[in-house]
């Protein structure tokens, strides 16, 4: 690459006199920019066409500084000896920038300040006339013709483009504190044809050792692997085959472990030993084994924060934290002390009643510490009212750390916290940020990791956001040793843009609007699920004008709980449409347990795979991908049993049906086609029934497009289609779609009693170890429906000790049941039993919990599987897919207090064939008394 020489030529720097003005002019071969002495630009030019894009009525000046306080505009521009000087409006402050023109870009570097030392800078800026697309990460401003970009040299420059009605301002920035100094900052202007950008943005991160991410010299984000989709999972080593069985389902050539199923806690990222038995050894194993099935693997991680829970925070936390808040002890305290009065104004920490800010995540609670010397205290509020000076209903020794007394004038820090993980943001200017990077980056390079989600990137020190977000993916990014890496992560800047691979993930539906009213927000009006889809579409879209592919995720897959329906297949299908219109890759964020509980999950699961392997076909003509793109439309796509095998595949606009058979239970979509309908149908919790539909001719078919039987019945014209957890599309010939939703809405559903049975706990066929009946262990529970059983002794909650009940159930037919236990916990808290099917490994962890739902205040209660303390029972739903005849599974505590009259109880236990049952204490009561 030819480097500039100076006065001279086509790549070069020259002043020119007009009159008494003298004009500043950087050139190249592409691109001749002009300033004026005023510091104000004149011309931008594409020296192919000599189109002029500058917005020169905007008068836009090349820089500013912020002073004490205060921003002062560039007023002076001169070049000497190849060093451009600027010089600002009422301040003696001057920037001294070192130039450079090369064939593809000019670079302007800061070399030196004078006079008074700015806080902030704004480097370089320019307006220009391309105001079509554009965004702040790519920083350029472009057509399908050409386009003006303006990117940093280094981390230290922030980048941003704002685009108005008749021009867009490209701006770089940096400042001086915290971390890198002014000095050394800098950026390069590019001026080319739109379809030229890409390969001279690669000449540059190679040229300034940009953090970048390629495969044979092409950038991650333009490799086919950028658009594939993937899977979210949590997942052990001895779960591997599932994971395959699920890619194998979908289509899907990428799965991303989460990070909690591999790390115990974020900093040291101790191994979860339960999933990984051998530790790292395991973890590698389990990646390779994905690899021989042509799977690429991702990690899931943290790298701005530490776990509260990590050895870098207990027993002695680390001093390497962000301190974003602190005051001093107003007078010594001893270590009994529960109200800490300071010196300061703590009105705006967490759990002032009057701080201004009122949405803290994963709430409020998790913010609620202070730290003095190295000692960690929670307090549940501040006051006096008024004062607003004093941590008062303090717990000392947070965290495991020691309780002591602390001298007046000690200060009282508060660090960061990240809500999510519950942990605390590290400062990237202490060793210990580069310590944590090399032990993530040991894990991934030896376990031969293929890509990674910096999650919670966001999450740093705000004062200079853009470059702490982006040095939490490059530190760690530069010490992985592959190439090209899946580079994904929250705090996606511009820093980042040559590595990233894709962005574009919102927490799934309905979570991340649930946890946003936890951590106190209020939402007015409740976004439906297509409006999550709709709100990810136009992530995607924004991506486009970055030039970055966006992904349409992490989706959720779930059953019904509380208000919410589970995922529905018109959701699931509006999602693949506009996946397959922007080609744009979903991630499917679940567990095995949620995807088993929900009936539709079979069927889900193909609808995706036939769009992932239409999208990734390239097939579908653009017109047809521009069609499927309309937000608000369903649209549903036919099998080739309608289209013929192998014809390109035809979608049908459809509009949902309040009620069928006035029920909102059945869901039904329904649109024309020609002179005939097509319908779907589907119970939306997956109950089996059939609905009679005054119709003599409806064809039916099930999601792999094989037909399904259509009973008639009498009187004669009348049609009996089955009703159950399969999407079904209906065929109506010659019948208009007035005439098909009139039908629907007049038939009749007849449902079919799902299958409920109950098992007295004493009802076992054998006991093993400590395992007895309340009776013989001489404990009395009044409130059970028989005698319980328990354990009498301690409790081994790995299960290597044999001790357990086992049950022998007559199941009368295939179908998915759900378990339920009626439990007590003496002292309350979450204790568990342990689920162990024939075949399984005992481990009692993961989906071998039964129980664990925490809030349960010492009373009788239904349990599925919960989360902990924080549990409200019933918790999930064990979901077991089971066969006709005797189904064999045993019972183990799994957490108590080790002795009978501590240890948990279980009273009975209820195998529901539907899955939205959860079962009462009056409904097992009547169950027994028939029984008896």
């Amino acid at each position: 690459m030819r480097k500039a020489s100076w006065i001279i030529a086509v790549v070069g720097l020259v002043v020119c006199v007009r009159g008494k003005a003298a004009e500043v002019v950087f050139e190249n071969p592409r691109l001749r920019v002009v300033l004026g002495e005023d510091a104000l630009w004149l011309s931008l030019v594409d020296k192919t066409t000599g189109e002029d894009y500058c917005a020169l009525d905007r008068r836009v000046s090349f820089a500013a500084v912020r002073v004490a306080d205060k921003t002062y505009n560039a007023n002076r521009a001169s070049l000497a000896e190849g060093r451009l000087s600027i010089a600002f409006a009422d301040c003696d402050t001057q920037l001294i920038y070192a130039v450079d023109a090369t064939d593809d870009w000019i670079v302007f570097r800061l070399a030196e300040v004078s006079g008074t030392r700015p806080s902030h800078a704004t480097l370089f800026r320019i307006g220009v006339t391309i105001t079509d697309r554009g965004g702040s990460r790519l920083n350029a401003a472009w057509n399908d013709e050409y386009a003006v970009c303006l990117r940093g040299l280094n981390l230290q420059t922030q980048l941003s483009l704002s685009r108005r009605p008749d021009h867009s301002l490209l701006v770089a920035t940096t400042q001086d504190f915290p971390g890198p100094k002014l000095e050394g900052a800098g950026a390069a202007l590019i001026g080319a044809p739109t379809a030229e950008l890409r390969p001279i943005l690669c000449r540059l991160s190679a040229a300034y050792d940009l953090v970048r991410n390629e495969g044979d010299g092409i950038p991650s984000k333009d490799l086919p692997i950028a658009r594939q989709s993937y899977w979210f999972l949590g997942f052990g080593e001895n779960q591997v085959d599932r994971v395959i069985d699920y890619c194998r389902r979908t289509g899907f050539r990428q799965v991303m472990m989460d990070s909690g199923s591999w790390s115990k806690s974020v900093g040291h990222f101790t191994f979860n030993e339960s999933r990984y038995p051998e530790g790292i050894e395991s973890l590698r194993r389990t990646v390779a084994r994905l690899h021989e099935q042509g799977i690429l693997v991702g990690m899931h991680t943290f790298a701005s924060k530490i776990s509260k829970s990590d050895p870098y925070v207990t027993p002695v936390p680390n001093r390497g934290f962000w301190v974003d808040a602190s005051a001093r002890l107003a007078a010594e305290i001893g270590p009994d002390d529960t109200a800490i009065r300071t010196g300061d104004d703590l009105s705006q920490w967490a759990g002032s009643p009057v701080s201004k800010q009122k949405v803290w995540e994963g709430h409020v609670s998790k913010h609620q510490e202070v730290i003095l010397d190295d000692e960690i205290i929670r307090y549940e509020s501040i006051g006096p009212e008024g004062q607003w000076n004093t941590f008062l209903g303090c717990q000392r020794g947070a965290w495991g750390t020691q309780v002591a007394g602390h001298a007046a004038g000690t200060e009282c820090r508060h660090y960061g916290v990240d809500g999510c993980i519950n942990g605390y943001i590290i400062d990237q200017e202490s060793p210990l940020f580069e310590e944590t990077t090399s032990r993530l980056a040991h894990v991934f390079n030896y376990c031969d990791f293929d890509m990674v989600y910096f999650d919670g990137s966001e999450d740093v020190d705000r004062r200079r956001y853009d470059y702490y977000a982006s040095n939490a993916h490059a530190a760690a990014m530069r010490k992985f040793n592959k190439r090209p890496v899946i580079h994904m992560g929250g705090g996606f800047t511009h820093g980042l843009w040559h590595s990233f691979t894709r962005s574009g993930t919102v927490d799934q539906y309905p979570g991340t609007y649930l946890a946003y009213i936890n951590a106190g927000g209020t939402i007015q009006d409740w976004p439906t699920c297509k409006d999550h889809i709709d709100r990810s579409v136009r992530g995607v879209i924004a991506c486009e004008d970055e030039m970055t592919p966006g992904e349409l995720g992490w989706f959720g897959i779930g059953p019904a709980s509380g208000n919410y329906d589970g995922l529905q297949f018109d959701e699931i299908e509006y999602l693949m449409c506009k996946s397959l219109a922007y080609n744009a890759p979903v991630s499917l964020q679940t567990s095995f347990s949620r995807m088993e509980a929900h009936p539709l999950t079979p069927d889900i699961l193909e609808i995706v795979r036939m769009y992932e392997q239409t999208r990734l076909s390239g097939k579908v003509p653009q017109a047809t991908c521009d069609r499927l793109k309309e937000q608000g439309k369903d649209f549903v796509m036919l099998p080739g049993a309608l289209t013929g095998e192998g014809e390109q595949p035809e979608f049908i606009e459809v509009e949902g049906l309040a009620e069928v058979a006035g029920t909102h239970n059945v869901r039904s979509l329904v649109g024309p086609r020609g002179e005939d309908t097509i319908a779907t149908l589907w119970h939306y919790l997956g109950k089996e029934g059939k609905l009679i539909l005054d119709a003599a001719d409806v064809q039916a078919y099930d999601v792999y497009g094989q037909p399904v039987a259509v009973d008639q019945v009498a009187p004669k014209e009348r049609a009996a289609v089955p009703v159950d957890s399969r999407r079904l599309l209906l065929h109506f010939p010659g019948l208009a779609p007035e005439a098909v939703c009139k039908l629907l809405t007049n038939a009749t559903l007849e449902m079919r009693k799902p299958v409920v049975l109950w098992i007295q706990a004493e009802d076992c066929q054998d006991r093993v170890g400590t395992m007895t009946t309340g009776s013989q262990a001489g404990i009395e529970e009044r409130e059970a429906l028989g005698d319980v059983v328990l354990s009498s002794g301690p409790i081994d909650r790995s299960g290597q000790t044999p001790c357990y009940s086992e049950y022998r159930v007559q199941i009368p037919r295939k179908a998915r049941f759900t378990l339920w236990g009626r439990v007590r916990y003496p002292t309350g808290g979450d204790m568990s039993f342990g689920l162990v099917l024939p075949g399984q490994e005992v481990t009692l962890s993961g989906e071998q919990v039964l129980g664990n739902c925490g809030v349960n205040e010492k009373q009788w209660h239904w349990t599925g599987r919960g989360g902990g303390v924080t549990t409200v029972p019933p918790g999930s739903p064990i979901t077991l897919n089971l066969e006709p005849g005797e189904f064999v599974f045993r019972i183990y505590p799994r957490e108590g207090g080790g002795t009978a009259a501590t240890n948990p109880r279980l009273d009975c236990l209820c195998l529901a064939e539907d899955s939205g049952y959860v079962p009462t204490d009056a409904d097992a009561k009547a169950a027994f008394e028939d029984e008896g």
